[in-house]
């Protein structure tokens, strides 16, 4: 898999907006994993972000260990298309919601004008650490 780490943000800091310190117990998280050759780091982090606020991960969560991924491509235009469930968590309200997590977000922003190709393939790590 190719990969370039966009970013990872604790799901519950992300909800209040801040770096909270992680509270007790299992927390989710999200990491987005971008095709090799889309290196645009802020574009990424905006994605992420975005389907990070469309995600709503069930209560409760799975253990601790627990991780769906969720594959798609990004088009020109932003659009979020051909998602699958890659690898699933053992929880299927978790999986479900992490791919509706991209139903929900779609469309991004277009890809930048700089990137030349029609498309991107990401990765979408949805996990409980």
């Amino acid at each position: 898999m190719s990969r370039i780490l966009a970013a990872s943000v604790l799901f519950l800091a992300a909800l209040s907006g801040t770096a909270a310190p992680p509270a007790q117990g299992p927390q989710a998280r999200l990491d987005a994993y971008f095709q090799a050759d889309f290196t645009d780091v802020p574009y990424q982090r905006a994605a992420l972000q975005k389907v990070l606020k469309a995600w709503a991960a069930p209560r409760p969560l799975p253990a601790a260990g627990k991780k769906a991924v969720v594959v798609s491509t990004v088009q020109r235009d932003g659009t979020i298309t051909g998602t699958y469930l890659n690898m699933q968590s053992g929880h299927e309200a978790f999986d479900r919601a992490a791919a509706e997590a991209l139903t929900k977000a779609s469309p991004l922003a277009p890809l930048p004008t700089s990137y030349p190709q029609s498309s991107t393939e990401v990765h979408w790590h949805f996990s409980v650490k």
